[in-house]
């Protein structure tokens, strides 16, 4: 749907500019025209009525560049502008935010702290043995082979990161797309090879890590407030994330404050 409407978007500006192209070609020819024309005593009443069409006309694609295509981008616009502040109040939800991470939680642990945070980078490694890979996941099998996934993604975007007694959680605010490269011939030790037991969806991939796992978590000060995290974890997996000082505005994530204080107290401990 959002593909059809940034087409269909294009398409209503590539005719207001067509139509504003047309008009302004016209009244370019109807000046020629009338400059041509002035000061002579025999006015041919075929240039003259051909004068008057060419005018008309840019009037006509004037008016409906103006009034009736801009009107439509106007309107676009505003949806669009609604429909990005829907999509962020669904985001800063506590509520939508616990949903989230609750899907990744190992079992027999529960979330302490959990917050709305931007990563700056992703790149998420993991050793999967008796699997077949397809487009999408990781199938088990038996006479499968053993494959690295390596998942990544530079540019900014939101996530919900939370920390269990034992975990360290993370998860998608929307949806986003990775780059995935596989190597089905790494060299690696028999104990880092995961091995795959039921269907796994790579988007499921690098959502659940162990706190002890955590190699090195350099902690900085911000800009506004903020505080960046560049987590490096024994498997090579690494994060660099930016956890905001507010939660918000409308008291979406009233235990933002709290929450962030936690994450980041224990964080700041690494593999302890």
């Amino acid at each position: 749907m959002d593909n059809e409407h940034k087409k269909a978007k294009r398409f209503v500006i590539a005719l207001f500019l067509a139509c504003l192209f047309i008009a302004l070609t016209c009244f370019g020819f109807f000046i020629y025209i009338f400059l041509t024309i002035r000061g002579t005593e025999l006015v041919n009443n075929r240039i003259v009525t051909l004068s008057k069409a060419i005018f008309m006309i840019g009037i006509f694609f004037l008016v409906l560049a103006f009034g009736y295509l801009v009107p439509i981008l106007l309107s676009s616009r505003k949806r669009d502008v609604n429909r990005n502040a829907a999509n962020t109040s669904d985001i800063l939800d506590e509520t939508n935010m616990l949903k989230a991470l609750e899907k990744y939680i190992p079992d027999g642990e529960t979330l302490l702290a959990g917050i709305h945070a931007v990563s700056k980078e992703t790149n998420i490694t993991g050793v999967f043995g008796k699997c077949i890979p397809t487009e999408s996941k990781l199938i088990p099998s038996e006479n499968g082979c053993t494959v690295a996934l390596n998942k990544k993604k530079y540019s900014t975007y939101s996530i919900y990161i939370g920390i269990t007694q034992y975990s360290l959680v993370i998860a998608e605010c929307e949806m986003n797309r990775y780059l995935y490269q596989f190597d089905d011939k790494p060299s690696v030790k028999e104990s880092d090879i995961q091995e795959v037991t039921s269907d796994t969806f790579f988007v499921d991939i690098g959502t659940c890590f162990p706190l002890a796992d955590i190699q090195n978590c350099d902690i900085k000060n911000g800009w506004m407030g903020s505080v960046k995290c560049f987590i490096t974890m024994n498997n090579g997996s690494y994060f660099k994330l930016m956890l905001p000082k507010l939660g918000g505005l409308g008291g979406g994530m009233p235990h933002h404050t709290e929450y962030r204080e936690a994450i980041i107290a224990r964080l700041s401990k690494g593999h302890a």
